[in-house]
């Protein structure tokens, strides 16, 4: 991470954007078509970010790009400043009462485009002054959200029984 403490001041919210999407699609051509861009724009914006925090944060290979430990750390942090982002943006945007109630959900892709329609419709007849805010993600971010609070509800695959350390299931 660069000494000077410009770290904060150079980073940008596509590096995050782009870091995040890598992670939860698992290849950068994946990831650059999610976010419309060219695999060689969103190489160049992950290296300008490894160069940022002066780590690698993901080991890239023939089956994709999977996140290092510095990198699976770093998730934890971008995910939350760009929940703190999106949040931001919809309390400004927000036009009913200030203290609706919002239940934030991670899910896998496919609970997402599975189960979880139908149960956000059920949810919504039962509780309609609560809001969902609803994300995809990989259960590594699953998990990193539940624990951070970031999320409070997680459809995945149960994990390793000592990652899941803490959470109630």
């Amino acid at each position: 991470m660069e000494k000077n403490g410009l770290f904060s001041q150079r980073i940008r919210l596509r590096h995050l954007h782009t870091f995040v999407a890598v992670a939860q699609q698992g290849t950068l051509g994946r990831a650059a078509e999610t976010l419309n861009l060219s695999q060689p724009a969103l190489s160049k914006t992950l290296n300008e970010l490894e160069q940022l925090t002066g780590t690698r944060l993901f080991e890239r290979g023939r089956l994709g790009a999977q996140l290092t430990v510095p990198g699976e750390q770093f998730l934890t942090h971008a995910v939350k400043v760009l929940d703190a982002l999106n949040t931001a943006g919809q309390a400004l945007n927000r036009k009913e009462d200030a203290s609706a109630d919002v239940v934030r959900v991670g899910a896998l892709p496919t609970a997402a485009l599975g189960i979880l329609p139908a149960a956000i419709g059920r949810f919504h007849q039962q509780q309609k002054s609560t809001s969902l805010q609803v994300a995809t993600m990989n259960n590594t971010m699953l998990l990193a959200g539940l624990k951070s609070g970031e999320i409070d509800l997680g459809i995945g695959r149960m994990s390793d029984p000592e990652l899941m350390g803490g959470l109630n299931y």
